[in-house]
Order: C-alpha cells, then sequence, then structure tokens
C-alpha cells in the first residue's frame, strides 16, 4: 500500500477523494474572493450603497397638505425624485409627495440658492465660498471654495458644476463627483461662463460663455469630455446674443438666447435648427416633448406664449395677459394665475381649470399633482 502510495506522489496523479478535496478548496478561494472584492467596493462606495437603504427606512412625519411652512424673507421650491424641497433663508426642508417632513437642516449661509436633480440638491452660498450637496435624509458632502461662487448646477451621475470667480482668469470651472471629489477644473481665460449642463451620464459639459472682440459681444456654446485633461471639443456661435437657459436634451443641446433659440448637435456643435425672436423674452419652459418661451406681450403689458416644434418653428401661441407662474409637464403647459391654475395642450387650448383655494406665487408640476406654493405652506392640487 505505501509503494502505491509513493507511485501515486511520484507520478503527480491524485486520488478521486484528493481531487474531491482540491475542487472545493478552489470553490471556497474563488467564493473568499468574491465577498473581498464585493467588501472593498462597499466600503469604497459606502455613501452610495446605505444612503438608499437608510432612505427606505427614514422615519418621516405625518403627510398631508396643506404644508405648513416656518416664516422666511423667501422660499425656493424644487424636484428631489418624488419628493419635494423647500429652501429657506436658514432651513433645508425635504418633504415625500404626500407632504411628510423628511429632514430639516441648517444650512449657515447667507444668501442660499440651489439646483436639484431626482437624487441631490446642492446648496450653495451666492457669492459666498461655500456648498453643500445632501440626499433627501442626510448631507452627502460640503465643501469650501477659493472665490466666491456665482452659480452652481447639480446634473447626471451625481455630479456638480460649480462656477467661481477668479482674480487670474474670467471663471474658474470646477465638476465635483457624488462623493465630492474633483474630477475637473477649467479656467476660463477672457469669457464669463453665464450657464452649463450635463449628459444623462455626466461626462460630457456644455458651458454657455459670454465674450468680447473688437467692442462687440460674442456668445458661444462650448463643449467638454470632462474625463479628459484638453480644450473643448466643439464651439458652436451664437453671435452676440446672451444665452438664457442651456439644456441637455433628447435632439440636442437646446439654448434659449436673448435673441432667438438655437439646437445645436450634441457630437459636433452644428447647428440643427434655429429661430430668431423679435420680442423680450420673459421665461422659458420645457419637457421633452414640449418647448415653450414666455415673450412680453406690450399689449397687454402681460406676456405671450410660444410653443416651439422639433424645428424651433413656432407652432401655437396665446396671450396669457397677467400670469404668476408657469411648469410644463409632458403635453401640457399649466399656469398659475393667484387663486387659479389652469393647462393648455400643445395648441395652447385650454383644457381644464382649476379653482384654488388662496393666492399662491408658485407652481410646481410632479407625479399627477400641481404643488403650490403660498404664504408659508405648500398646497397639492391633484390633476
Amino acid at each position: 500500500m505505501d509503494d502505491k502510495n509513493e507511485l501515486k506522489k511520484l507520478s503527480g496523479r491524485k486520488s478521486p477523494a484528493e481531487k474531491k478535496k482540491s475542487r472545493r478548496r478552489t470553490i471556497a478561494l474563488v467564493i473568499v474572493g468574491i465577498i473581498a472584492a464585493a467588501l472593498i467596493v462597499i466600503i469604497f462606495n459606502r455613501q452610495a450603497v446605505f444612503s438608499p437603504l437608510r432612505d427606505i427606512f427614514l422615519p418621516v412625519g405625518k403627510a398631508g397638505f396643506p404644508v405648513t411652512l416656518p416664516g422666511s424673507a423667501a422660499y425656493d421650491m424644487g424636484k428631489l425624485g418624488g419628493n419635494f424641497y423647500l429652501l429657506t433663508d436658514t432651513y433645508l426642508y425635504t418633504y415625500t409627495g404626500g407632504g411628510a417632513e423628511i429632514k430639516s437642516v441648517q444650512h449657515g449661509f447667507n444668501r442660499p440658492a440651489s439646483s436639484s436633480t431626482d437624487r441631490r440638491v446642492l446648496v450653495y452660498d451666492k457669492n459666498g465660498k461655500d456648498l453643500k450637496v445632501y440626499s433627501k435624509s442626510e448631507e452627502i458632502f460640503a465643501k469650501t471654495m477659493d472665490d466666491a461662487i456665482v452659480f452652481s448646477k447639480m446634473g447626471g451621475g451625481d455630479r456638480s458644476a460649480v462656477v467661481t470667480t477668479s482674480t487670474r482668469y474670467s471663471n474658474y470651472l470646477y465638476i465635483f463627483g457624488g462623493d465630492g471629489k474633483q474630477l475637473f477644473r477649467w479656467a476660463s481665460p477672457d469669457e464669463k461662463i453665464m450657464g452649463v449642463c450635463f449628459s444623462d451620464n455626466g461626462r460630457f459639459l456644455y458651458v454657455s460663455v459670454v465674450g468680447e472682440e473688437n467692442g462687440e459681444l460674442n456668445c458661444a456654446v462650448l463643449c467638454f469630455d470632462t474625463t479628459k485633461e484638453q480644450g473643448e471639443i466643439w464651439r458652436a456661435s451664437t453671435g452676440s446674443a446672451v444665452s438664457y437657459s442651456l439644456e441637455y436634451a433628447d435632439d440636442g443641446i437646446y439654448t434659449v438666447t436673448e435673441r432667438g433659440a438655437y439646437l445645436f448637435d450634441k457630437n459636433t456643435g452644428e447647428t440643427k435648427a434655429k429661430n430668431d425672436f423679435s420680442k423680450q423674452v420673459t421665461g422659458i419652459c420645457s419637457s421633452k416633448v414640449m418647448r415653450v418661451v414666455l415673450f412680453h406681450d406690450s399689449a397687454s403689458n402681460g406676456v405671450t406664449a410660444v410653443v416651439y416644434n422639433e424645428n424651433l418653428e413656432p407652432s401655437a401661441s396665446l396671450s396669457l395677459g397677467e400670469a404668476g407662474s408657469f411648469d410644463v409637464e409632458n403635453r401640457t403647459l399649466y399656469v398659475l394665475r393667484e387663486n387659479a391654475l389652469f393647462a393648455y395642450d400643445s395648441e395652447l387650448i385650454e383644457r381644464r381649470n382649476y379653482q384654488l383655494d388662496n393666492d399662491y406665487s408658485d407652481v410646481m408640476i410632479m407625479d399627477g399633482g400641481a404643488f403650490l406654493l403660498g404664504y408659508n405652506t405648500v398646497q397639492r392640487v391633484n390633476l
């Protein structure tokens, strides 16, 4: 028997029992390796992994409308992925879509302003140096910039764009990831940054700028790849017209300027559509399938709404008189006039109106409801 075992050892052959034991050992090592790799991923991404789980089991207040608000000099209301938030001069409040308070935090800023996506809300101190990024239930990270913040914008991939002043350049533009790490920086040498927007995944950044050449304004939209240390990929001119808005849309980069609207190709910057304006722009609102621009109506001293199609050609127009706040969802334009809310289709035909229980100053459409901001209250009307 010993001779046979010695022969097996010399020949390198293993018995069936030894082979089975070896396979078990290999499988165990593979499982341990997978678990270790998963733990490493979780540790380095613990904020992204555990924050949503905490939100699921987060205790919230009693739901119901109207929501009573604390006194504040001003309010900023925004969407937060089926929830909503209110920014006051001292606090940030988050609520469920049913009106239950989730969290309230004191931001500590002198001139608070905000920007949000479905997952995050960015609060910054305008003309100050500080900013904070929150989920609906907690602070994710905070930053103190070297220079004063001009404006900030949340975007795809939980990325934050921060535009600051500079003593050496016209502006600095910083991009931070969802964990607060700096991913990109661009120094604009001689052009002021007016607006920014991200691609859906946050990789590409689009920037509207205004400069001067031979005494004339020179305005443009630029595209950057934030994963590469290089200059702009493309630049598209809007002439001497300053951009009021910049939007990443399914069909291109959509910008409304003081003198017209442009649609640029995302990859090349080529002009796909353009329309010139003859009236003063007073408001801009859009959805994925409907673009509306509001103009000053000198005849009524109010506003005129114009709907533009995919080629930026006007397809409908309506004088709205005096109107307070606007929002668009799908193919419906909602217009708030103090104690009444009106719904217009894409042809600007009135389809419905809602008589409200009070006067309201702002409206936000979300999840089949109109969220109305009043004096120290938020009301919801089912649509």
